[in-house]
């Protein structure tokens, strides 16, 4: 199966890992599952750190590498996908993981209810 985590399960993993259930976690864990990262959530916690509101884990790309996860690059068609979306959430960030789900048939790792929105599959974390 193919995953894309959501910033804040990102976070949770390398830093808070306990805030994740046993069932995704294990998902995650799973070497024959593909996890995604977005480089939008590498952006949107980039903002977040440059405002003052975030502390991000030391070597974040490499630490994820070595996990095996596979950084997922924002292409013009998803950037642009966003407008065709409702405006069911206000979050830009969530908001292009959905278009990138919904491209690349992804499941989203997410607590964020307002995603359930979309046309999406969605696991809790």
């Amino acid at each position: 199966m193919q995953y894309l985590l959501d910033t804040h399960v990102i976070l949770w993993w390398f830093t808070t890992p306990e805030k994740i259930n046993a069932k995704t976690h294990h998902i995650i864990r799973d070497k024959s599952n593909n996890i995604f990262l977005s480089s939008a959530s590498f952006w949107e916690m980039a903002i977040k750190k440059s405002l003052g509101r975030l502390t991000l884990p030391h070597n974040l790309i490499e630490t994820a590498a070595a996990e095996g996860f596979k950084i997922l690059p924002i292409m013009p068609e998803e950037g642009l996908g966003v407008a065709d979306l409702p405006l069911l959430h206000a979050d830009p960030f969530d908001r292009l993981l959905i278009i990138q789900a919904k491209l690349h048939d992804l499941i989203i790792i997410t607590n964020d209810s307002k995603m359930e929105e979309y046309p999406v599959v969605i696991l809790k974390a």
